[in-house]
């Protein structure tokens, strides 16, 4: 009587304990092994968290089954307990509602890979780096510093403007004074030399030609495509290059001006 008391009250759930202990292990380490294969295909960051996932997951469900085991042998009806659990779990899945949806969006982002931790985005009208990216929600900093927190079920139309080339388009004015030949060989100087001492473009830099007949200029596009948001910086070095070598080759960038003319009353003088 003794030994079967001992057998069920202290044997039968250290040997479940020391089973789950030893499946946990091994499927955590193939997890962890099919990670490693893959992470040369996802971006770092992006495959850590989603194995963390994974390894969180399989912990709570090892745990709630070696539990309901444990119960078992100790004569406790598991199937009326999952019955009123199940119960519970309704009413709490009706008042923590919103708190589920975050966590379904949050795993949805994270396995579809929408955006990563470093990613620039957009949400609605607000753009920034995104600092935090949680199951619950999301943190993204704009370039003034504001920190905007939003919950992941609120995420639902986003623009990630790091995982894609950017196209920079840069639109040059010039008089009307200036000859048309004369322009485009500057042009296509300015364009071989940015193509030549710009590291992060993925495509040369090209001349598409005249895009408009303005009111007081004729304007010129160029285009490149850069690595992700280095457009920016690209059009900063771009004009540059164009006004040294407008001022070298004496091409004019027109600006408003204005022309006044004064009218004098005409009539006779008597001296």
């Amino acid at each position: 009587m003794l030994e079967q008391l001992l057998t069920k009250e202290i044997i039968s759930p250290i040997f479940i304990i020391v089973i789950a202990v030893l499946f946990y292990i091994l499927i955590k380490k193939i997890i962890i092994k099919t990670f490693r294969g893959t992470a040369k295909f996802r971006a770092h960051k992006k495959s850590l968290t989603i194995m963390n996932l994974f390894i969180n997951v399989l912990k709570y469900i090892v745990m709630i089954v070696a539990l309901l085991s444990i119960l078992n042998t100790w004569g406790v009806d598991t199937k009326a307990l999952l019955a009123s659990l199940g119960i519970a779990g309704v009413v709490a899945g009706l008042a923590l509602q919103d708190i589920l949806k975050d966590l379904l969006a949050g795993f949805s982002i994270i396995v579809d890979n929408e955006y990563d931790v470093g990613d620039n985005i957009q949400v609605g009208t607000f753009r920034g780096d995104v600092i935090e990216l949680g199951l619950k929600n999301t943190k993204v900093k704009a370039y003034t510093g504001e920190v905007m927190v939003i919950a992941n079920r609120n995420v639902t139309d986003v623009i990630n403007y790091s995982t894609h080339p950017s196209k920079c388009i840069i639109d040059i004015s010039v008089s009307y004074e200036d000859k048309s030949d004369a322009v485009v060989k500057a042009l296509d100087e300015i364009c071989d030399e940015l193509t030549k001492t710009t590291d992060y473009l993925v495509s040369k830099v090209e001349l598409l030609g005249i895009q408009e007949l303005a009111d007081s200029a004729v304007v010129y596009r160029i285009v490149a495509d850069c690595k992700p948001l280095k457009d920016f910086e690209f059009k900063r070095k771009a004009f540059k290059v164009v006004k040294d070598v407008f001022d070298k080759k004496n091409i004019s960038i027109p600006y408003p001006q204005v022309v006044a003319h004064s009218v004098t009353s005409g009539g006779d003088s008597n001296e």
